[in-house]
């Protein structure tokens, strides 16, 4: 032994590996050795230490069971609760539709929604009425193939901008027949639906069945339309050297408005504004209208003044645009130094449209003491009057036409010298 009192694995005389230990003796120069063989001498720690992991591996497989069913348990009443909670939210949620449907389904105009594909998720009667199916055949389906793929382009492009930037768009389409008696107008207003748990998002769409106002507003126009002309005709008979003066400052003032991309409502304001702007003539005498020479300045102002004569004259026809107040401003200036001083976007839009307009058709005109202006000095006259006169936009939007929409060709009727006679 090296270390006596130490303990070694070794190999005795036999070859058998054994498990050795030793000590001195004491007063003798000798060593007391003891062996055991290895597997005798380790056989009850292996024996301990299987038992050991045994119970190790059992305590750490029982923990995962445990660990298992809690989170089994856990799972269970997450999913319980979450079912219950579905389960409201659905059963809420068909209440509140149901509610809905009762609501809308006594009212006269059509109300569905659809999802972003432009599939029904909801429809009252009136809405399956307009498209002759029961409101339970229409879920699900796409808008194209229940109310026709024109239509239903038109109202999903419609939706689609409304559902990305969370806004309500309102649309008027025209739904033609087999015959003109068969036209609808219809106005769509189409409000964004957020997406939820139970939906994705979507669109409501409510319409509104115009074709009876449209007719009925068609027929005041009409009305109002034979009515201007009637009144220019007497206009033009009393003031025959500017025979149609007023009709084509009108066509001119609507070219210009339209150029300038106007509503429909200013535009027509421009268009009477301009046909009725001489009205006051009536009252000026007639002499005077026809009068060939150099007027004096008390003349003149006659003539000014007429203007505001047309406008008092008008003063309690309702008009659906400022027709009255455009006749007012006509006669001001941008820079201010007008009748009334009134300056630049001050003026009503539509005054300064007529006002180019009328300077336009004055200047193009032949009449029976002079010659007419040629295009390109009429431009040129209105370009100088510019922030002085008159507003920047209407005048380029007439040179535009005048260059470029073929308003050279339209308008050189206006060039031709009037016979006072036949106009009589």
């Amino acid at each position: 032994m090296d270390s006596p009192g130490a303990s070694a694995i070794k190999v005795n005389y036999d070859g058998v590996e054994v498990l050795t230990t030793g000590r001195k003796l004491a007063r003798a120069p000798w060593y007391l050795v003891r062996t055991v063989p290895t597997a005798a001498a380790l056989t009850e720690i292996q024996t301990r230490s299987a038992w050991t992991l045994t119970i190790f591996v059992a305590i750490i497989g029982a923990l995962a069971g445990a660990m298992v069913i809690i989170w089994f348990y856990s799972t269970s009443v997450r999913e319980a609760e979450a079912a219950e909670k579905y389960r409201i939210s659905a059963e809420l949620f068909t209440n509140v539709t149901e509610f809905l449907r009762v609501v809308t389904d006594n009212l006269p105009n059509p109300i569905f929604a659809v999802d972003g594909s432009g599939r029904y998720t909801f429809a009252n009667m009136a809405a399956s009425k307009d498209v002759e199916m029961h409101p339970r055949d229409m879920m699900g389906k796409l808008m194209s193939g229940v109310m026709g793929a024109a239509r239903a382009r038109t109202y999903q492009r419609i939706n689609e901008r409304v559902i990305d930037n969370q806004v309500t768009e309102d649309d008027v389409q025209r739904i033609e027949g087999d015959s003109d008696a068969d036209l609808r107008i219809l106005r769509s207003s189409h409000l964004p639906i957020p997406a939820t748990a139970l939906r994705p998002a979507g669109a409501l769409v409510l319409l509104d069945d115009l074709t009876e106002v449209s007719a009925e507003r068609d027929r005041r126009e009409r009305i109002l339309r034979q009515l201007v002309q009637t009144l220019m005709a007497v206009v033009d008979r009393r003031d025959p050297f500017s025979a149609n003066h007023s009709a084509r400052v009108a066509e001119v003032s609507r070219a210009v408005a339209e150029e300038m991309d106007l509503s429909r409502i200013e535009a027509d304001t421009a268009d009477i504004a301009a046909s009725l702007i001489n009205l006051g003539k009536v009252l000026v005498p007639r002499e005077l209208l026809t009068k060939t020479d150099d007027l004096s300045e008390d003349e003149r102002e006659i003539l000014r003044q007429s203007v505001q004569s047309s406008a008092d004259l008008l003063e309690g026809v309702e008009f659906d645009g400022p027709v009255v107040r455009t006749i007012r401003e006509v006669q001001e200036r941008w820079d201010g130094s007008g009748q009334k001083g009134i300056s630049g976007e001050d003026i009503v839009q539509a005054a300064r449209i007529v006002a180019v307009a009328n300077a336009f058709v004055g200047m193009v005109s032949a009449r029976a003491y002079r010659d007419p202006l040629s295009f390109d000095q009429a431009s040129g006259i209105l370009q100088e009057g510019i922030d002085s006169a008159f507003d920047r936009r209407p005048v380029s939007a007439l040179v535009n036409i005048l260059d470029n929409r073929g308003g050279r060709e339209r308008w050189e009727a206006y060039r031709q010298r009037p016979d006072p006679e036949a106009e009589a």
